[in-house]
């Protein structure tokens, strides 16, 4: 395991939570939290944040409206749920507990992905009938940045039940199949530019990459239909199949070129291999 991306990560998962904690410490360069924030004077807003004030209250707010554009511009080149996958507090510490929930958990199942997208359209229906921005209220992400903003330790106990929940029921729950924030990004990230990229030619067939992605099913493609590379906007841009992979056969990049099948002695395509 070469970690190449491991290190990178953790520093804006660290970064992020300090930032969020930097106005207790009395820095005044961030103001704000993940749905509304101002660094060094730029505005920048959550994307779904926006979509439900401009719904549940019929205004639009142009600074908010340009901090939305700003991020969902970002996360439109790097793909939309790298969000979970680099900045995201409660994905952090949900992550962070993985090895604790694998010793409490005894089996359980993955819930479906399409879930989080039905929640998310029960959110913004909920918004529009009511003028109330349910998920910024209830929120686990806007929760526990209230509570690293705060120095707040009771906000915690939201993200603790998350894991208890993980622990004995299913793993990674939330943040994979739950979160409508994830969802809507997923949507953003179907579009992005970047993507994981397979070659095939390398691979032998170990498994390691499934094993680690927090979103295996976007894996599958790869084997099942022959694709290229990861296009399914569940993919949260971990890269942690990256660094697990002994023999390269996954990249990051923009562009990909294709390179010819590998073949036999005798000339006879190589079949895939699949973990």
């Amino acid at each position: 395991m070469t970690s190449r991306w491991w290190l990178p990560r953790r520093a804006v998962q660290t970064g992020t939570i300090l930032l969020l904690a930097s106005p207790v410490a009395g820095f005044t360069f961030f103001s704000g939290n993940l749905a509304s924030a101002e660094l060094a004077g730029v505005r920048l807003s959550d994307p779904l944040a926006c979509l439900q004030a401009v719904i549940g209250s019929g205004v639009l707010i142009p600074s908010f409206l340009f901090g939305a554009l700003l991020v969902t511009s970002g996360y439109f080149v790097f793909g939309g749920r790298s969000f979970c996958g680099w900045v995201c507090p409660v994905g952090f510490l949900t992550e962070l507990g993985e090895k604790f929930s694998r010793r409490m958990r005894r089996g359980g199942r993955f819930l479906p992905l399409a879930t989080g997208r039905y929640i998310l359209a029960a959110v913004l229906v909920t918004v529009a009938a009511t003028g109330v921005p349910l998920f910024e209220v209830l929120s686990p992400i806007g929760i526990m940045g209230r509570a690293i903003a705060f120095a707040s330790l009771v906000p915690l106990l939201v993200p603790a039940a998350i894991l208890l929940v993980e622990g004995v029921a299913a793993p990674r729950v939330w943040c994979r199949s739950l979160c409508p924030l994830g969802a809507f990004y997923a949507l953003i990230a179907r579009f992005s530019p970047l993507k994981v990229g397979f070659h095939r030619e390398r691979c032998t067939g170990c498994g390691d990459c499934v094993a680690v992605c927090p979103v295996p099913e976007v894996l599958e493609p790869l084997w099942d239909q022959g694709a290229r590379r990861v296009r399914a906007g569940e993919c949260t841009r971990c890269l942690a199949c990256l660094d697990i992979c002994p023999e390269r056969a996954l990249s990051v990049g923009f562009r990909f070129k294709k390179e010819p099948h590998s073949v036999t002695d005798e000339g006879i395509p190589i079949e895939k291999s699949a973990p």
